[in-house]
């Protein structure tokens, strides 16, 4: 710094055709707890009156502001919380009644399936009674009355089993309707305001602060829990919503059978029915004190099993890097580290499973003698028959099943049990990550839609607390100069506005930029440049709303109007025509065109949701995206790639330089009026990279009738100067 400062200074006496407006920026001293002043360098290439203007600055070209201590890091979580068995019916609630709230699809499957279930239990009850008579017959030696009840039995299989196969289609049937609307309300919510971004920040060890959520659950501590959300939205929500309807009926049925055929044991014998219900409850007693202990070990066990799995993406993911380097004996010790918590977590299993089998085997083989025991002197007696004794023995056997539920289905239970904690905690954290919903509403609701997403606002429990310590985010639409009143720039001719930024990274441990101002005119372009880790990075994730941490305000275009070019541009799966288009889009929603729900079920006003807002000007024709790729220096890539249409695995197909030049089409094709480049040419060579910067430039002019493009550049290369108009230099 004390090297840089007298070469700015002479450059700013020597040169008297450019501008030069030194920036404060201050950075935190940790181990002092004090800050040190730094300069940045900010230069106005062009003659004349800058476009760019900064505030607060003093006679001297220094800012007078004082020197703000960094903010301490949060504490995250000290381990994996668990949701009591108290607090389950809770979650179990919040999380499926919305649908049956809000479905009219929903409500009448579940109506049919409970009259279904109704009627699937008097078939049990009816061929009850005919196996008696079919029992009593055959001992009583009444071969006519037998073959008359085998009739009757034939008859009621062809009239009544129809209505067993109807009753577990219609089970089967809502379990689908309800996994298809859940997983597109999750999936709402997990895409809405950047969730998925800020959850996976979070995983990652960035925790962001809790200062502006009421509640007592930090943020770090909800997200901490939060590992592998691949697998709770694809397999947590399929085993909750078929596990929730195969457990009420479980219930519904019990409850019937047990009404049914108390009546029917306490005709045959007082005793025997009294004597079940204490036999029960020893059972079911025993089971949960033995068994309680799997619980936790599923709960563990569907972590563990993603971790493993997970560890086996990655090195599908990055199978070049490590071949490069050499790294399979430590993937290999990785993976077989990560197995081996699957197999300790399967011992554990078996051995508690091995215990609580001890309990219900021996459980089940009383159940199946106690009834004829209990019978037997009666029969022995002369005082019922054989068939009397069939039924009582099916109606006992009917009766400890309703009854002993949680005997026979402890382990599947404790799966779910496990898997209710898994996706409420999921929920729990893309409610408490999305700015723009109320910590209070339903876990379910969908933010907001309408200004308030679009001007990045946030919801009225928050708007109080996040001034003091968040970046305010504020959209206009360039094109539309009285639609988005409330966030309009200072001046007509601003594309990009910051008002005394200050900027930490998401883990508060290091202050990045502290009072910068900067107003960038329309067709003005920037060049920022610092060392690495001097924040140029961190800056653009600012404008882009994802690092929000700090205070100040950014004025920028609505989201369809700007597009971010990172180094390692990305690839979606799709065809060659998908790549040109990304983000944009010709079709409504994919929920209404594939999987046929109800757009207005997942957004409040009906319409789209505010993502969905990004549309392309339009329509391209195939020579047009051609046309596009030979701009881009890829006039053959349509030929080799098997045309537009062709799906291939663009990541892994192109090389990086490709991928460069096939996300500059996308500009191209999606004509914003604010370009965010981030080392977005670091794989061109110094020509190719004239070429895109001059498509830029063209662009631009073909735009001029609209208002033009802007472009905003991070970037090491001194070439990159001759391409723009201004530069923001950062210190390290």
């Amino acid at each position: 710094e004390e090297e840089e400062a007298p070469l700015m200074k002479n450059r700013k006496n020597n040169n008297m055709d450019s501008n030069f407006i030194e920036l404060g920026v201050v950075s935190a001293d940790e181990e002092k707890g004090s800050a040190t002043r730094r300069r940045t360098a900010f230069t106005a290439l062009d003659t004349g009156s800058s476009p760019l203007q900064t505030g607060k600055n003093t006679l001297d070209g220094t800012y007078n502001s004082s020197e703000g201590d960094v903010p301490q890091q949060l504490s995250g979580s000290e381990g994996k919380k668990q949701t009591s068995l108290r607090e389950q019916p809770h979650s179990f609630r919040v999380m499926s009644a919305p649908y049956f709230r809000e479905s009219k699809e929903g409500r009448c499957l579940f109506a049919v399936m409970v009259v279904l279930s109704l009627a699937n239990s008097a078939v049990r009850v009816t061929f009850s009674y005919l196996s008696r008579d079919f029992w009593s017959a055959l001992s009583n030696k009444e071969e006519e009355q037998f073959y008359v009840i085998m009739t009757r039995f034939l008859a009621a299989c062809v009239v009544l089993a129809p209505i067993s196969v109807a009753y577990r289609y219609q089970r089967q049937k809502l379990a689908i309707a309800w996994r298809k609307w859940l997983t597109g309300r999750v999936l709402d919510l997990y895409f809405s305001n950047k969730v998925y971004y800020a959850l996976e920040r979070q995983l990652g060890g960035g925790l962001e602060s809790s200062d502006n959520v009421e509640t007592n659950v930090s943020k770090g501590q909800t997200s901490k829990e939060v590992d592998n959300p691949d697998q709770r939205i694809s397999e947590d929500i399929r085993s909750f919503t078929e596990f929730s309807l195969t457990f009420f009926l479980t219930l519904v049925t019990s409850f019937i059978d047990l009404v049914c055929f108390s009546f029917i044991l306490f005709s045959i014998m007082p005793q025997l029915f009294l004597a079940i219900f204490g036999f029960a409850s020893l059972g079911t007693f025993l089971t949960i004190c033995v068994g309680k202990v799997l619980i936790k070990l599923n709960y563990e066990s569907l972590a563990k099993e993603a971790d493993f799995r997970f560890s086996l993406v990655r090195v599908r993911e990055n199978s070049e890097s490590i071949a490069f380097y050499a790294g399979e004996a430590v993937e290999e010790r990785e993976t077989f580290r990560r197995f081996a918590h699957v197999i300790g977590n399967m011992t554990q299993i078996n051995f508690a499973q091995m215990k609580l089998d001890f309990v219900t085997t021996f459980y089940n083989y009383i159940t199946w003698i106690l009834p004829i025991m209990v019978v037997a002197p009666e029969y022995f007696a002369g005082n019922v028959e054989l068939g009397v004794i069939s039924q009582a023995s099916a109606a006992f056997g009917h009766i400890l099943d309703d009854l002993s539920i949680v005997i026979n289905s402890f382990t599947d239970v404790s799966k779910f049990s496990a898997g209710i904690d898994r996706l409420y905690s999921f929920m729990r954290a893309i409610q408490i990550l999305d700015r723009e919903r109320d910590i209070g509403s339903l876990l379910l609701s969908t933010p907001p839609a309408g200004d308030a997403a679009l001007l990045g606002g946030h919801s009225s429990r928050q708007v109080e607390s996040v001034e003091a310590d968040t970046i305010k985010v504020k959209e206009f639409d360039p094109s539309c100069a009285n639609l988005y009143s409330v966030a309009q720039p200072t001046s007509a001719t601003t594309i990009l506005s910051i008002q005394d930024l200050k900027l930490v990274t998401p883990d508060r441990s290091r202050l990045l930029v502290q009072n910068l101002n900067l107003s960038l005119a329309q067709g003005k372009h920037l060049l920022i440049t610092g060392a690495s880790g001097a924040g140029k990075s961190s800056l653009l994730r600012a404008v882009a709303g994802l690092w929000t941490n700090g205070t100040g305000e950014i004025t920028r275009p609505s989201s369809e109007h700007i597009y971010f070019l990172p180094q390692r541009p990305y690839c979606p799966p799709g065809s060659l025509r998908d790549q040109l288009l990304y983000p944009s889009s010709t079709e409504i929603s994919f929920h209404s065109t594939q999987l046929g729900i109800d757009q207005s079920e997942h957004s409040p006003d009906g319409g789209p949701s505010p993502r969905d807002r990004r549309r392309l000007v339009r329509d391209w024709s195939d020579e047009e995206l051609l046309s596009v790729l030979d701009s881009v220096n890829l006039p053959d890539l349509a030929s080799r790639s098997g045309g537009l249409d062709s799906v291939l695995d663009w990541s892994n197909t192109l090389s990086l330089g490709e991928q460069q030049r096939l996300a500059f089409g996308r500009l191209v094709v999606n004509r914003p009026r604010l370009v965010v480049l981030d080392e977005s040419t670091s794989a061109l060579d110094v020509s190719a990279e004239k070429m895109m910067y001059n498509l830029l430039k063209d662009l631009a002019a073909d735009m001029r009738g609209s208002g033009g493009l802007t472009y905003v550049s991070v970037g090491h290369r001194p070439t990159l100067l001759t391409h723009h108009d201004l530069k923001l230099s950062l210190p390290s």
